[in-house]
């Protein structure tokens, strides 16, 4: 069930071209010490990620756990769309939700990275993007609204926005410089290197 990684690739209707970029980019996301503390997992992990092709956040955080597990033999990548995997979006976005984590009340937001044991339970979950990312986000959008106070709606919620306004606020909101796209990369992978560093203890009562 769900898509590998190139067959994500190859059937997406969106964004193809800047998730294949931030594919190559990748790497600059991954250390020696990252790989070697995936590479060295005690137990295979799956990883299911429920995504949209269009979806910034995606475009952004998918393709460095496409690179992750496509340069280790550790985590087993699945990808699921809402067009097509529905029953299995909302079951992943149920099993994040049972974390009580920040950014997962309101529906569901994407992606969701989450990682499981062989035996499906659930270790951990990375929803939407880093609480920091979120934060430097909001940032910036006080900011573009203080400084064009001549945009009328600019206050209102993305959904009231005019299309131009909110192209406009979402540019400012998410262009990253390419060191920056790095620094933030770096940072989700030890992200998901604090999720996982459990799974000895896992492994120990799996056996």
């Amino acid at each position: 069930m769900g898509l590998r990684l190139e067959q994500y690739m190859a059937t997406m209707a969106q964004g193809k071209e800047n998730f294949r970029a931030n594919f190559v980019k990748a790497t600059e996301a991954l250390s020696a010490d990252d790989l070697a503390f995936f590479r060295g997992l005690p137990i295979p992990i799956n990883v299911a990620v429920a995504t949209e092709d269009a979806n910034l956040d995606a475009l952004r955080d998918v393709p460095i756990i496409g690179r992750l597990s496509a340069q280790v033999r550790t985590l087993v990548l699945r990808l699921f769309r809402p067009t097509t995997h529905a029953d299995v979006i909302q079951a992943i976005a149920q099993d994040a939700s049972s974390l009580k984590m920040d950014g997962t009340d309101g529906g569901v937001r994407l992606p969701i990275i989450a990682f499981y044991t062989p035996e499906m339970q659930l270790i951990g979950a990375h929803v939407c993007r880093l609480p920091e990312l979120s934060a430097e986000m909001n940032r910036r959008r006080s900011a573009w609204i203080e400084s064009h106070p001549e945009v009328l709606d600019a206050r209102e919620p993305m959904e009231k926005m005019t299309p131009i306004t909110r192209t406009r606020l979402t540019q400012a909101m998410y262009a990253l410089t390419s060191e920056e796209r790095a620094m933030w990369g770096r940072l989700t992978v030890q992200y998901w290197r604090r999720i996982l560093r459990e799974t000895s203890s896992l492994s120990s009562r799996s056996n």
